[in-house]
């Protein structure tokens, strides 16, 4: 009975070093498909990791660390790193009855998946890559990611709301059970989005050189319609205007619609550029416009398609702000590849198929962003990547 009680006692000591040792190899494949998808060395980390993991009581040996995994489901996985381990050590009681300790061994498999698609990317690879500041409540359809590998890289202030499936992030979330609501998705510590419109390698065209206006101002009395060209040092709308179809490069300034405009344009792509980064265009769109642009399809213009505005890749020392209410319809891809925006909505603000890539995000105000996009938008990868166990 005594001999009985003490196996009893080792069995639960058994069973602790199983779940200490299985968290180990966890910890180990995860590190490993972290760092091999970041190009480092897959097995020094996992391998620190079991270190790491390891005390005087379990004393851990590495039976295989290995990538592609040797057995189970992954075994054509590039991404997919596993990581067996075994311990063992005599106990007094169980040493009555057998002449060896029993091996304990621990197997866990880890690679990169994808999980959801994002409306609003955030660029910057450090400090606060989305901000949702003071009350903001913005209703979004989509996910929300940043690039950043700070320990805030999502950011909430005080009582704003962000109403998203997914909130994914290579650094921390600071987010209370008051910013979101119940059921999102938080992925912290994951695989950077990058910037998924790079390889377009869009650049600001040299055509036309001259100046089709000069500091164009549009009064409020006016109804003008606009042609493409060069518009130099801003334009500033505050009548009704439509955007004929094309390419309209902002040189310096800003694209400025004020609260008493109404601004039309299908097929339009707004294009900010200037000769530094402290004079490239911005946008400044002020809530009580009537605001209705979409961009380009294929069919319209193979190389802007989608492109509703594009900031120059040197960047700009100056926020663009997208104010708005419920005349606020933009539809395409704001692409601010060195650029921050600022979202500005306000009550009944919404827009169907809005992307937003930039170098930092800000909302404040109300608004509501979906990625409800026509099948134009297929060949752009808004999906974020990140590393699971899944064995």
């Amino acid at each position: 009975m005594v001999g009985g009680a003490g196996v009893g006692v080792d069995t639960v000591q058994w069973y602790l070093w199983k779940r200490q040792l299985q968290q180990a190899v966890d910890s180990g494949a995860t590190a490993g498909a972290l760092t091999l998808a970041q190009g480092g060395s897959y097995s020094n980390s996992a391998d620190r990791e079991l270190d790491r993991n390891a005390n005087e009581a379990l004393s851990v040996s590495v039976e295989s660390i290995t990538n592609p995994p040797t057995t189970g489901a992954y075994t054509a996985d590039g991404n997919a790193v596993e990581v067996i381990a075994t311990t063992s050590r005599t106990l007094p009681f169980s040493s009555l009855f057998l002449e060896t300790a029993p091996v304990i061994r621990s197997r866990a498999v880890a690679t990169v998946v994808n999980g959801g698609e994002y409306c609003v990317v955030a660029l910057a690879d450090n400090g606060v890559g989305v901000n949702v500041a003071g009350s903001a409540n913005v209703q979004l359809g989509c996910g929300v990611a940043a690039d950043s590998a700070g320990q805030y890289a999502i950011d909430f202030d005080g009582g704003a709301y962000l109403d998203a499936p997914y909130l994914h992030a290579v650094g921390g979330i600071e987010a209370s059970s008051s910013n979101i609501p119940d059921g999102t998705d938080l992925k912290p510590y994951g695989l950077p989005i990058g910037d998924p419109l790079a390889s377009q390698n869009y650049q600001v065209p040299s055509l036309p050189s001259s100046c089709t206006a000069n500091n164009m101002e549009v009064t409020p009395r006016q109804t003008v319609t606009l042609t493409p060209g060069r518009y130099c040092n801003g334009i500033t709308l505050k009548g009704t205007v439509t955007m004929s179809p094309g390419v309209y490069i902002i040189d310096r300034g800003s694209f400025n619609i004020e609260s008493q405009a109404t601004v039309v344009g299908d097929g339009v792509t707004i294009i900010l550029t200037g000769d530094t980064p402290s004079n490239v265009a911005d946008i400044r769109l002020a809530g009580g416009a009537d605001i209705d642009l979409s961009a380009p399809t294929a069919a319209e213009n193979p190389t802007w398609k989608n492109i509703l505005f594009f900031q120059d890749p040197m960047g700009s020392d100056t926020e663009s702000v997208l104010a708005g209410d419920s005349y606020l319809d933009l539809e395409g891809v704001v692409y601010f590849p060195d650029g921050d925006v600022r979202f500005t909505g306000s009550s009944g603000q919404h827009s169907e198929c809005l992307l937003l890539v930039a170098h930092r995000v800000t909302f404040t105000g109300d608004g509501s962003l979906e990625n409800n996009c026509p099948s134009d938008f297929d060949d752009l990868d808004l999906s974020a990547r990140f590393v699971r166990l899944v064995e």
